[in-house]
């Protein structure tokens, strides 16, 4: 006879933040969430969180890691913050719960009448920087 702890099947992780247990004929459990990380905006305002690839972000408070009362707006900085940084593969520094991420190259444009000319495509999320037509004609110029 088979002993119910040889039929416990542990599934690795398939997507982030999903662990899951299945006892066949008895149990299937099944756990969302990894975290608390805490990220910071551009700004530099810090946000505690949990995340999943399924549910996506979950503010939690600071004092008992219950979930936030208030989740960020739409046009908040943390979705932008949050986006970055698993598009940068969610890294995070020794201590396991800040996260590292770095802002995207930016896409330079120039502005000609009425028209608008991408003069050097940057990275998705990166900001818009105006380059004045004149220092694009110099570094066509110079070779830079």
């Amino acid at each position: 006879m088979t002993h119910p702890s040889d039929l416990v099947e542990l599934r690795e992780r398939q997507e982030f933040g999903h662990e899951s247990l299945i006892i066949p004929g008895v149990l299937c459990l099944d756990s969302w969430g990894v975290g608390p990380f805490l990220i910071k905006d551009e700004r530099g305002k810090p946000y505690l969180f949990e995340d999943s690839d399924r549910f996506g972000p979950l503010l939690v408070t600071l004092r008992r890691g219950n979930v936030a009362e208030r989740q960020p707006g739409e046009r908040s900085k943390f979705w932008r913050a949050h986006r970055i940084w698993v598009r940068q593969g969610r890294r995070v520094a020794d201590d396991g719960k800040t996260c590292i991420w770095h802002e995207p190259k930016p896409t330079y444009y120039e502005k000609r009448g009425r028209a608008t000319f991408i003069v050097e495509n940057g990275e998705e999320d990166g900001h818009f920087i105006e380059r004045p037509a004149a220092l694009t004609a110099l570094s066509q110029l110079t070779g830079e």
